[in-house]
């Protein structure tokens, strides 16, 4: 699932990048606009239409179809490739970060596994793009070939067994697979409140990546860098929130990851290791969004995957960045999140003290 999230992203970075060579930059900026609206502002929508369908599966195909259907319409009708690319890319997202999410339970490897290859797929994608490289054919094989794979692919089975409108939907096993990462058994108001400060938590580590992004744009490699950096972020932080658990590592990562990003605004040596531990906390992120919603774990994919990202990206478009400066929107972003996930995220030894 991961290697099918690297060729989508790639794709749908791949039509974003030749838009310049094919509209006017107004025309191109409204576009990218609306790529982003429909790919992350529709996933809320997409995952409730999936989660009530009980089809992951099938969100997974319908978004590799429609990215498909994207790349043999660029370079005749721009505007409706992109269309088709973010409703794609919004049903890739809830079905196939619920399956990944699900097939370790209560675990962040698969989450990891998932969210990691995307950002590196949505750089390399840009660069061709930019390059204006002829990849249209590659990209469409690309995708045929993960819509395949997923024919012969062992994926997990969702219980949707529970009403998923009854508060009961959100209660937990008794026991967590991983003690190190419970989010134990808490009333439904509490797990409301724990929903929204965590999608806070992601809304506001997405908003110092964006600021960044938006500083490195027009260098390519510089982009490609930071993307893979985070990728081994995202891996190596779902293996690392296992092993020391996921509270105790979100919190050090992050506080690690101040000076180095920091001083990133002028040092690259500092600015890769920074944005790899930043974003070694999406994989717990995420990973606990689900456990929130078990019966409605495309709708959760969909919070953390695209609400979360959308409010981000108002935040910057707002200006944030602009008045606060990298300096202090790393500051402020991160010390945010930082509390947002030290309240959000319960451990066992916590709950029994």
């Amino acid at each position: 699932m991961g290697l099918s999230h690297g060729v989508a992203d790639a794709a749908a970075g791949f039509l974003l990048g030749i838009l310049p060579h094919q509209t006017s930059w107004q025309q191109t900026s409204l576009l990218i606009l609306l790529y982003n609206l429909l790919a992350f502002g529709h996933q809320p929508i997409a995952g409730i239409v999936t989660d009530r369908w009980q089809c992951p599966r099938a969100a997974v195909w319908v978004g590799l179809g429609c990215l498909v259907l994207a790349v043999l319409l660029s370079q005749y009708q721009p505007q409706g490739a992109i269309m088709l690319a973010g409703i794609g890319s919004a049903a890739f997202h809830v079905g196939g970060g619920a399956l990944a999410t699900l097939s370790t339970p209560h675990q962040t490897l698969g989450a990891g596994l998932f969210t990691a290859p995307g950002v590196v797929g949505l750089a390399i994608g840009g660069a061709l793009g930019i390059a204006n490289d002829s990849a249209q054919g590659t990209l469409i094989l690309l995708l045929l070939s993960c819509s395949g794979a997923l024919l012969a692919c062992k994926l997990p089975t969702i219980s949707y067994s529970c009403e998923i409108d009854h508060p009961k939907a959100f209660q937990f096993p008794a026991k967590n697979q991983n003690p190190k990462s419970q989010i134990q058994n808490l009333e439904f108001v509490d797990r409301d409140w724990l929903l929204l400060v965590l999608l806070s938590a992601i809304a506001l580590n997405s908003v110092v990546w964006t600021g960044f992004q938006f500083l490195l744009l027009g260098k390519t490699s510089v982009l490609v860098a930071v993307a893979i950096a985070a990728a081994i972020g995202k891996l190596g932080g779902s293996i690392l929130a296992e092993w020391w658990g996921w509270r105790r590592w979100s919190i050090s990562a992050l506080i690690l990851a101040i000076p180095l990003l920091v001083l990133g605004e002028s040092h690259l040596v500092t600015l890769l290791p920074g944005v790899a531990l930043l974003q070694s906390t999406v994989p717990v992120t995420l990973t606990a969004t689900v456990c929130l919603m078990p019966h409605q774990p495309a709708t959760a994919s969909s919070l953390a995957l695209g609400l979360a990202i959308i409010v981000s990206g108002i935040l910057v478009l707002g200006g944030v960045s602009v008045m606060l400066g990298i300096t202090g929107t790393v500051i402020g972003g991160v010390v945010l999140t930082i509390a947002a996930i030290a309240w959000s995220i319960r451990e066992q030894e916590q709950i029994e003290n």
